[in-house]
Formats: C-alpha cells, structure tokens, sequence
C-alpha cells in the first residue's frame, strides 16, 4: 500500500491525475496565458487517439488535460508529450500555470500586455513548492474577464483618469460611457467621484476634447483571492504601480505565503489569521484602505 500511494504521488508529480476508474489517469498539460500552437494541438489530438479515449478537456484555468490514460500507458505518454515541447501541468503545493487574457496585443480594452507579463511569470514561478496551492491572473482592465479577484495573487491593468474643466464642453460622453455612475454632470458642473471610480479608462476613450486625460496608468495587484468551498474575494492592495513593483510584490508575497502558512492554507487563509496589515508590514508596501 506504501509503495501504491508512493507511485499515485510521483505520476502526480509529472501530471498524472487519478480518475475514479481504476488504473486510469488524466495527464495534465503545461500551457501559459492559455496560448498553444497549431502544432501543439495536433499533437494534442494525437496523443488523445493514441493514449487516452480521443478527446482532449480543456480546464477552468485555460489548461488542457487528455483523459483515460491507462497506468500502463503514463511513462509513455509523457514520454511522447516531452518530445513535442509539451511539460506536464502543476498540481498539488505548488504554483500552478499562470492565466492571462489576451490585453492589449488583441482586445479593443486592454490597457497592459497581460501575455508578456504571464509568460515572465510562468517562466520564473510555474511549479515552484508553496504551502498548499498559488494561483495567479493576470487581465487586462476592470472587466476582469480573467477573475483576478479570485486568484491568490491577481494583476490588472488600470488607468486612472483626471479632469481638466477649461477643455470640457460638457458633452456627456464621459457620464455615459462610464457603467458604474462615477460621473455626473449637473447644472453645468461634472462631477467625478474617485471612490466609484474603477479605473477602466473608458471615460477617456470616450472625451472628443481631451477634458479626461491619464493622470496614471499601470498595474492594480490582488491578494488572497480563492474559489471552492470556502470563497474569498481577493483584497485590492496596491494600485497602478509599474511593472518592477509587481514583480518585486509577487516574489515577496511568495515569501510570505512560505513563512506564515499552516498546514491546507491558501494566502487569503494566511492573512485572515494574521490580518492584512501583517502582510502589508511585511513586504514592505503601503496597501491601500
């Protein structure tokens, strides 16, 4: 029995997930930013003809997982995966495959390269030992269709608008561009409301007179995040910093979520017991209120 869970642990190392059908197994592929080469996913498909019951699933986290792998089909599998470029997916305590929209190298509202700040992530961190399991997003503006809030460490991409009334024809285009009501005009007077603001940067698309303009642009970071059982919205902490600061954040936030975790905590876990001033001492940041 020893050996049996010892061999459950080691193919779960290399991707291997046990299926509730005896000896049969799901093996787990590496992508990052949920991009993978046409020639990639023709291997994909043959590996599933060839190893699995022909068909590849993809997962929540823009991964793709090949089901009823046989036990007596795994080394070779991996083998084949290993050939074509393809590693095998993190599980278990560690960090797993970073998320990303696609930013601003595709979409109309993308205010960051998401991509290239994911696939730098993934090249640092992907698989790297933590307490329990460490997921992180990154999207590309407050529409968060990457879910960063819930996500133990998310990044978005933020623009924080200023108002210059000498070239404001009061319009309205701002007022009704903006969806969440931070901007009202009345009597003649416009009014933006900084605590409603979400910092999507729609109302400056929207200005013909250049009357919003960019006061700051960057990254906006989320900590603790998680979904399951227990869901936890992340806490927003730091807002549009640039792009060492979410570098130097994460690899600190890393290092807190190692020193402080019990046993089956996630970080949000970590900083509900020890209180997110406790973290903010730690890495040495000024959170936002």
């Amino acid at each position: 029995m020893a050996k049996e869970s010892h061999d459950l642990e080691l193919l779960k190392s290399k991707g291997f997930l046990a299926q509730r059908q005896d000896d049969h197994f799901s093996m787990r592929l590496h992508t990052a930013a949920g991009n993978v080469s046409a020639d990639h996913l023709r291997a994909m498909a043959d590996a599933a003809e060839k190893f699995g019951d022909g068909y590849v699933h993809v997962t929540s986290r823009q991964g793709f997982e090949i089901p009823f792998v046989h036990l007596g089909d795994t080394e070779q599998a991996s083998e084949y995966m290993t050939d074509v470029g393809i590693g095998p997916g993190a599980s278990g305590k560690k960090v797993r495959a970073v998320v990303a929209c696609q930013g601003n190298r595709v979409c109309k509202r993308g205010l960051i390269d998401c991509q290239d700040v994911c696939e730098k992530i993934d090249a640092m961190y992907f698989a790297d030992p933590v307490p329990y399991k460490f997921k992180i997003a990154v999207t590309g503006c407050p529409a968060s269709c990457l879910k960063v809030q819930e996500n133990d460490f998310g990044i978005m991409g933020t623009m924080e608008p200023q108002f210059l009334e000498d070239n404001c024809a009061m319009c309205g285009l701002c007022e009704e561009a903006c969806k969440v009501d931070a901007i009202t005009i009345t009597e003649g007077n416009l009014y933006l409301n900084r605590d409603k603001c979400i910092l999507c940067g729609d109302c400056i698309s929207a200005c013909r007179k250049d009357a919003m303009q960019v006061a700051d642009e960057g990254f906006t970071i989320f900590i603790g995040g998680k979904v399951g059982k227990r869901p936890r919205i992340g806490n927003r902490v730091l807002k549009t910093v640039d792009e060492a600061v979410v570098f130097d954040a994460l690899e600190k936030t890393l290092n807190y979520y190692r020193e402080n975790a019990h046993e089956g905590e996630r970080l949000g876990d970590v900083i509900d017991r020890c209180g997110l001033e406790h973290y903010g001492e730690t890495i040495k940041y000024s959170l936002l209120k």
